[in-house]
């Protein structure tokens, strides 16, 4: 074989094999940000995404979604039916997605959508939108269910921690979920609902003015880690 020929099949070897490699590592990648029962991306997407961003100007915005009386679902119908309607609620979530969001599964019945760079009246309008989304029943196995869900969502500047995001969105969807006020929760001797009150809501005047008070307005979903204090649900914005 001529110098020439070998150097031509050395270099298509070479190049056939950077393609492959290439391409393993793509599959190896998506299967890593993938969430395997439901096809959306998994927490690890969501590290990624909000790493991406870190470097970006402007407020990142996440909504935290909690699918309500999950429990009574796998407890009637069964831990593999309920796996099949958390395959729905995922597509329901993927299919309301705007092309610049991305869903993810965060563990169990909890699920997450990006929203990237937005603002607190877009962030807001989205939650609602998720929200009614979800309250669309679903269609598995042949039998018509009804899965709503808890959103609270959370704003910070592109270069906040993840985990503090994360953490201010699940504040707020926990109050949502309780369909009242989380310093109400003051009295509970949950250390769950303990550390939830404190996030919400620091400023012990303002929980003492609400403790008692009538239910949060379902469609309130208000939070910002930009701001110190919570504002007052009662307020219109």
């Amino acid at each position: 074989m001529s110098s020439a020929l070998l150097t031509l099949v050395t270099t298509v070897l070479a190049a056939g094999g950077w393609t492959v490699t290439s391409a393993y590592a793509a599959r190896l990648s998506q299967r890593l940000h993938t969430d395997e029962l439901t096809g959306i991306g998994n927490r690890a997407a969501l590290t990624r995404l909000a790493r991406r961003a870190s470097h970006s100007r402007g407020l990142v915005g996440v909504l935290m979604v909690d699918l309500d009386q999950f429990k009574v679902i796998n407890d009637t119908y069964g831990h593999p039916f309920g796996n099949r309607v958390l395959g729905a609620v995922a597509a329901r979530l993927a299919t309301t997605a705007a092309r610049w969001e991305t869903p993810v599964r965060l563990h169990g019945d909890e699920f997450a959508l990006w929203l990237g760079t937005t603002t607190f009246a877009g962030a807001e309008r989205r939650a609602n939108e998720m929200a009614a989304a979800l309250a669309v029943p679903v269609w598995v196995d042949g039998q018509r269910i009804i899965v709503s869900g808890s959103v609270g969502l959370a704003l910070a500047p592109a270069h906040a921690p993840l985990a503090d995001l994360l953490a201010a969105a699940d504040a707020w969807m926990y109050a949502v979920k309780t369909g009242r006020c989380l310093p109400a929760l003051g009295g509970s001797r949950r250390i769950r609902d303990q550390q939830l009150a404190r996030a919400v809501c620091p400023d012990n005047a303002l929980c003492s003015a609400r403790k008692g008070s009538a239910p949060c307005p379902p469609t309130r979903y208000s939070a910002s880690l930009t701001s110190t204090t919570a504002p007052n649900p009662s307020t219109p914005t």
